[in-house]
């Protein structure tokens, strides 16, 4: 079913339930920025689903629940926005590999703009730095309190994904106090 170009802004629930067997729909080019929750309920068979050059910023929980035969899935030309909301639809590609899916890069926030929105998704679920055995007696307050130093190397991988405001061609080290 081709409904691109239709100036569609939002799609409610159970929009296709009569539609059940289709295999291919095309949504592309409307201005669709909402998808409720509900609104490919029915859609089993579905195969191909193009959203590409609409104005969706993120999908919310359980949109795509429904689509368990889904295969190709073109996302391209929509303002996505890499802040959490972004993570279920990371989520449900993580869950459905069979999924071929294109177009989803960050546009804002601006320090995320053009990166990948897996890339996103990894640096906001980084590992903070793994603890060293403190120095013994260094940082002593000589108030009965002793300052523990930390520091510790950042990978040259781990620079890479970070926004180009945070790269920082000083050393790549830091350093962290820890009173105790």
């Amino acid at each position: 079913m081709d409904l691109s170009s239709n100036s569609i802004t939002q799609l409610r629930p159970k929009e296709f339930v009569a539609a059940r067997d289709l295999k291919l729909l095309n949504l592309s080019s409307n201005s669709l920025d909402q998808i409720d929750t509900a609104a490919f309920a029915g859609l089993l068979y579905l195969r191909e689903l193009d959203l590409s050059n609409n104005s969706l910023h993120y999908f919310q929980y359980g949109v795509l629940e429904d689509l368990y035969f889904l295969r190709m899935l073109n996302l391209g030309d929509n303002p996505w926005v890499c802040d959490y909301n972004i993570h279920y639809l990371i989520y449900w590609l993580k869950h459905h590999p069979g999924v071929a899916y294109s177009g989803l890069v960050c546009t804002e926030p601006q320090e995320f703009r053009g990166w990948p929105v897996e890339n996103y998704v990894k640096t906001y679920n980084g590992e903070c730095p793994k603890d060293k055995d403190p120095q013994p007696g260094k940082g002593d307050t000589g108030q009965g309190q002793t300052a523990q130093e930390l520091v510790a190397e950042t990978e040259e991988e781990e620079m890479e994904l970070l926004p180009k405001p945070l790269r920082d061609p000083r050393p790549k080290k830091y350093e962290v106090t820890r009173l105790s």
